[in-house]
């Protein structure tokens, strides 16, 4: 969980220096997929890949 913590720390911290607001849904929605792949596990995932959902 530390983990994920310091990489949203660290994806504000580049949207405020860069000034990249426009990026910041972008990054969320990537770290929610992320943090779900890896509390759920990828055998869930991929079944939806190969399924075409």
């Amino acid at each position: 969980m530390k983990k994920i913590w310091y990489i949203l720390k660290e994806i504000v911290y580049l949207v405020k220096k860069h000034k990249l607001a426009y990026l910041l849904p972008i990054f969320i929605v990537l770290a929610i997929l992320a943090a779900l792949v890896y509390y759920i596990g990828p055998a869930i995932i991929t079944s939806f890949m190969y399924a075409g959902i």
